[in-house]
């Protein structure tokens, strides 16, 4: 075998395959046994005309083209073998350039490659967030509302009352051809007026405040102009027709803050205790949420001083994982991708092009860098810590009711598998961010070895597992700023 290979764009090699003239006979023998065996051939038994009257039946083009098929199936694997290079996916038959002697061009898709630049040069500041009095105060009185009591009155709306509005909205002046509707018809309740207990932002900021002096079954039409920066793109720089009708009107009784409030809050002996549980948990949240950009940030500044080459094929099996995602998200919330995309006026293709590429872009780079610092920095899995890992995510898998079914045979193995490969991937992954925050926090020579870092590292990090090239994770399509419409609260 001869082999030729020639560099092409996107991270692809051309590879020309020249074969032996007695390689091509020896298939044709095998080509013509299997037509032997497929065909029915008067006055022999399947597979055993010989080689001469198949030739006479079927020519020398279709045994040949058989042949050719057949080498393609058996000899890819020596060909590559031979080319020395490692491929990334499959590869493509070009063309067959010749058969005598029997030629083929192939183009493969090479194995991504990451060329870290001076990581270890990267310092980040590393301060996060102290909370605050004021942020418990906030949180202490998020659960007073949540515990007060609504009484009906028969009276207008006046500020702090709990009122039930079905509220829809069209456009002023629609253009022709333009739908009209821009805020489907919606019954909420929110709390009038300036309050401490929610924010007063839909459908645009002040709108409880026009419920004022509004009975039950009571309606009126706002006019309003949304801003040209609403998070709401429909929305930005139209003029809105809102029809409110008041449903009803509740007056609202809020709990006392003292120590038997908190013990019924959970097990705190007083509001002391459970202000100091609350300021933890915001503390572990507001700091989950610091180490999460902190990370994400110092991986994406690895990435924008390195070279990272990858073919067309692995980005777009990137894209069918976000894709999927994406599609496994909308059906929790009873929608298709194809509803979806109506909703938000835009074409498959185009919708993919812009939203969902980047994402996957960012996934997968992010993911190979990952994996090169893993080898740059010669770090090895915490069995360790994958045991305790693999335990506690069998636990919470055991309480799901088809765990049963799930556990049994070759199922369960399959299953332990995934569940060991997945918790391989995110202790490395701790592993990886924790050496890289120790060296852009200038603590490296303090601390020459993180392998077993003794505080965790966020798992949300939106950087993808070291282990397996862009495995799956949250995030289907780039996420976009909308308005929080205001839900049913428990005051009922």
């Amino acid at each position: 075998m001869k082999i030729e290979t020639q560099p092409l764009e996107q991270h692809q090699v051309k590879i020309i395959a020249e074969f032996e003239p007695e390689v091509l006979e020896k298939y044709k023998q095998r080509a013509a046994r299997k037509i032997a065996q497929t065909s029915k051939i008067p006055g022999f038994r399947p597979g055993k005309a010989p080689y001469a009257v198949i030739h006479r039946l079927y020519g020398d083009e279709a045994i040949e083209q058989e042949a050719v098929d057949l080498i393609l199936d058996d000899e890819y694997k020596a060909v590559i073998k031979e080319a020395g290079i490692n491929p990334a996916a499959p590869g493509k038959l070009d063309e067959i350039i010749s058969t005598n002697p029997l030629k083929f061009a192939f183009t493969v898709p090479l194995m991504p490659e990451v060329k870290l630049g001076d990581y270890q040069s990267i310092r980040k500041e590393y301060q996060p967030p102290t909370i605050t009095e004021d942020r418990v105060d906030q949180v202490v009185k998020n659960m007073r509302a949540s515990y007060a009591t609504a009484e009906p009155v028969e009276r207008p709306a006046q500020e702090g009352d709990l009122v039930s509005v079905t509220v829809n909205g069209e456009l002023a002046s629609p253009a022709e051809g333009v739908e009209a509707v821009v805020i489907p018809e919606n019954t909420v309740q929110m709390v009038v007026g300036e309050n401490e207990f929610e924010v007063d932002d839909w459908p645009f900021i002040g709108f409880s405040r026009d419920l004022i002096g509004m009975n039950a079954n009571e309606e009126k039409t706002i006019l309003h102009t949304f801003p040209e920066d609403d998070p709401d793109e429909k929305l930005r720089s139209k003029e809105v027709k809102i029809t409110a009708k008041v449903q009803s009107v509740k007056s609202l009784t809020l709990p006392e803050i003292n120590d038997e409030f908190a013990q019924s809050m959970g097990e705190y002996e007083s509001v002391d205790a459970m202000r100091q549980s609350i300021h933890q948990s915001l503390e572990e949240k507001e700091k989950r949420e610091y180490d999460n950009k902190y990370l994400t940030d110092l991986i994406d500044q690895v990435r924008g001083i390195s070279t990272i080459n990858y073919p067309p094929e692995v980005l777009q099996d990137e894209i069918d994982r976000v894709l999927h995602s994406l599609e496994d998200d909308l059906a929790e919330r009873k929608m298709d991708l194809p509803t979806y995309l109506k909703t938000i006026n835009q074409e498959q293709e185009a919708f993919i092009d812009s939203e969902v590429k980047p994402v996957a872009r960012q996934r997968l780079e992010r993911s190979l860098v990952m994996e090169e610092l893993a080898k740059a920095e010669k770090i090895q899995l915490d069995l360790e810590a994958l045991q305790k890992e693999a335990d506690a995510t069998m636990a919470a898998i055991s309480k799901d009711p088809e765990f049963k079914k799930m556990s049994r045979g070759r199922k369960g193995q399959d299953l332990a598998r995934g569940v060991t490969m997945e918790s391989a991937n995110r202790v490395l992954n701790r592993q990886v961010l924790e050496r890289l925050k120790a060296i852009a926090r200038g603590e490296l020579e303090q601390k020459p070895a993180l392998d077993n870092p003794a505080e965790p590292v966020p798992e949300t990090t939106g950087v993808e597992p070291v282990v397996a090239v862009g495995a799956e994770a949250p995030s289907g399509s780039k996420e976009k700023k909308t308005r929080k419409k205001k839900t049913e609260t428990k005051a009922e």
